[in-house]
């Protein structure tokens, strides 16, 4: 769990970090000119990806604005937010929970909160509702996660893209935990808003599409999978090279094609139950080599899990066709012998 959900959280592309957060409430003294070029310096290095420096600044940031503003003015919360950002530049998990749960905390004291900041607010609750179910409370990440499903819908309304964010990684919790069967119908809704203007899948929902078919798949819905393709993939059986513009090719087992390849643990519950033998995960592979999404299609269920985890963390070299990096769908397979 901890490692699919806090990858959604990396890859999840919440509001980027700003200077100053729109619609703020007034502070009780005004922001030192000072102050404001601390917060605008340390934007400009995270944008610059210069995350060690950035740190050093954002912290001067939130010091000074306590010092301004008292440690609960919204100011100082979206400080916080800020560095929690920057410390998931330097994958300072822990850190970025800890930044990410005391700018949380300032936004919950400021209830009720201006349109603007109830946005942000959102983000946050997504945010730390991550950190939650890695910390397996799945029950508070749910309420959270619901809670900022009833924001995007009143603020952004019920297809905005904005909603489909709390919607998809409620459903990530809810894959992460096994219960597929509350996974699905929110994966199709956040499949539908993604896709609601063209019909078609863009390069963003094609993991939301993925997602979706594992999960109809582990349900044993095999012909809602196939009907799914039919829709948004009618082409996907026909060869690769017949097609003039391929984004995504086929690449078969891919094991003998990774860089990294870590064996997954042996869970202890597949141990109880001396649970063995093979199984394959259906992986899409980014154009740089990264896995981001991977789903067990066969095996023992006690194994599916940790194989799907071990695939994340797998790595390929980046697959040019024409001399153009594209992605690559394929399958790993894992044995396992008690």
């Amino acid at each position: 769990m901890k490692t699919l959900l806090l990858l959604s959280l990396a890859l999840a592309g919440f509001v980027s970090i700003n200077a100053q957060t729109a619609g703020a409430k007034p502070a009780p003294a005004t922001e030192s000119e000072d102050t404001a070029k601390l917060s605008r310096e340390a934007v400009r290095l995270y944008k610059a990806a210069k995350y060690d420096e950035a740190v050093t600044v954002a912290k001067q940031a939130i010091e000074a604005r306590e010092k301004e503003l008292g440690p609960n003015h919204l100011l100082v919360a979206q400080a916080w937010r800020n560095l929690a950002y920057i410390e998931l530049g330097l994958s300072k998990q822990k850190d970025a929970s800890k930044a990410f749960d005391k700018a949380f905390d300032i936004y919950e004291k400021n209830q009720p909160l201006a349109p603007a900041d109830e946005k942000i607010f959102a983000e946050l609750l997504e945010a730390v509702a991550v950190y939650d179910a890695v910390d397996s409370q799945v029950d508070k990440a749910e309420k959270r996660l619901l809670r900022a499903v009833e924001i995007r819908e009143r603020l952004n309304g019920a297809n905005a893209a904005e909603t489909s964010s709390p919607l998809l990684h409620l459903a990530e919790v809810y894959e992460a935990a096994g219960d597929y069967e509350k996974a699905e119908p929110l994966l199709s809704r956040v499949l539908a808003i993604r896709t609601q203007k063209t019909g078609k899948l863009g390069s963003d929902p094609d993991q939301v599409y993925e997602s979706l078919s594992c999960t109809l798949t582990k349900l044993g819905r095999d012909s809602e999978a196939m009907q799914l393709q039919d829709k948004y993939r009618p082409g996907e059986r026909e060869d690769n090279d017949s097609k003039k513009d391929v984004k995504t090719v086929h690449g078969g087992v891919v094991n003998g094609m990774a860089l990294r390849l870590p064996k997954p643990p042996y869970p202890p519950a597949a141990r109880e139950v001396r649970a063995q033998g093979r199984v394959d995960v259906k992986v899409l592979i980014d154009e740089t080599g990264k896995v981001i999404f991977a789903c067990a299609t066969n095996g023992a269920k006690q194994l599916q899990r940790s194989s799907e985890v071990a695939a994340y963390m797998s790595k390929f070299s980046p697959t040019l066709l024409q001399g153009t990096p594209v992605k690559v769908s394929g399958i790993i397979s894992y044995n396992y012998v008690p």
